[in-house]
């Protein structure tokens, strides 16, 4: 059942690629309106650009392993067993590509700065409750 879970998740949301799609396009567009200094701003959209072409990488390798999983999963006599043979590395490539967006922000902290860092990652200002 956990499986069945975890294999819709990425069947219907794309798994974090996409969530990672739009923080980068967002990431990139802030870094370009508010590092004013050319030196810094060129360097933290090369460590963004890096970011995204791995997210890219990842969400054409996922759909590789959607087509299989589809494959698996078409089929009802398909065992528990075969479906792990075929989710696992999907959920291994997420993972990677989770990483590889940390290892992104870490690169990201000293290039930006503490000046500059709340300008590009501004604290979100919670909403109200109704």
């Amino acid at each position: 059942m956990l499986i069945s879970l975890i294999i819709a998740f990425f069947l219907l949301h794309g798994g974090s690629a996409a969530f990672y799609a739009q923080q980068l396009d967002q990431l990139d567009t802030r870094i370009k309106k508010e590092i004013t200094v050319d030196s810094t701003k060129k360097q933290a959209l090369a460590i963004v650009a890096g970011a995204q072409a791995a997210n890219k990488a990842f969400v054409d390798e996922r759909k590789k392993y959607v087509q299989a999983l589809g494959g698996v999963l078409g089929d009802r006599a398909s065992t528990a067993a075969q479906i792990n043979a075929v989710a696992l590395p999907l959920l291994a490539g997420d993972s990677a590509t989770t990483e590889k967006m940390v290892d992104m922000y870490v690169k990201l902290r000293p290039v930006i700065g503490a000046g500059d860092w709340p300008k590009v990652f501004p604290t979100p200002t919670p909403k109200p409750m109704k």
